[in-house]
């Protein structure tokens, strides 16, 4: 589990020093209870990777570091605006299964022959990679599908976190060749609604497809 916690450290740069969020927040980021949250912040305590200061808060332990050394805390003010997989899959709960939708209605014929072969590239798929890669390319016709430029910009910010270093690490360590299989049926369920003109259908099956997920990768919802 501490293995998460680490990544994020590294995503996000911190350094000997530097001060992570609160337990609230930080668990919150990493769709995490704070219960196993504050396990893995003992942990690396133990480790002697962190220092923690009750009333202060917990920093980054490194050589050299004393508590006059202690500094700043992780903050989004001055740089560019970052997230985090709990939220990730909150937006796109929000934004996907619509858009799903409206492909229904909209999509070409095209548009369904190419999803169907980004399916079976994705199924003949052995490296995580390449199934990484056909995954994209099926939500992304989906979205071009729904013919809706500001849908179409929101998704391609969702796209932007979902190449990162932080969530690359959290997907590689959840994949699983059952779970590329399953993930693989509720590809074609979705198009098989959308083929079917069936938008209610589309949006649920969109619906169910990310909450399996972000159960995979999260673990089951607090």
């Amino acid at each position: 589990m501490s293995v998460l916690l680490k990544d994020f450290i590294e995503a996000e740069g911190l350094e000997p020093g530097d001060r992570l969020p609160p337990e609230r927040d930080l668990a919150l980021k990493l769709g995490l209870p704070r219960t196993a949250l504050r396990r893995m912040l003992g942990s690396l305590e133990k480790e002697g990777r962190l220092i923690r200061h009750v009333g202060r808060g917990t920093f980054i332990a490194g050589s050299g570091v004393s508590s006059s050394a202690l500094r700043r805390p992780a903050t989004n003010e001055g740089d560019t605006l970052r997230t985090y997989p709990a939220e990730v899959f909150e937006a796109r709960l929000i934004i996907e299964p619509k858009i799903a939708a409206l492909a229904a209605l909209r999509a070409t014929r095209q548009e369904v022959e190419e999803m169907q072969k980004s399916i079976a590239r994705g199924s003949a798929s052995e490296a995580l990679g390449e199934f990484e890669k056909w995954d994209a390319v099926f939500h992304r016709i989906i979205v071009q599908a729904a013919r809706n430029g500001l849908l179409a910009s929101l998704y391609e910010g969702i796209h932007a976190v979902r190449a990162g270093n932080l969530w690359g690490k959290m997907k590689e360590q959840s994949l699983t060749s059952e779970r590329m299989t399953a993930y693989i049926v509720s590809h074609q369920a979705i198009l098989d609604a959308i083929k079917d003109r069936d938008s209610r259908e589309a949006e649920r099956n969109m619906y169910d497809h990310i909450i399996e997920a972000r159960t995979n990768i999260l673990g089951p919802s607090i």
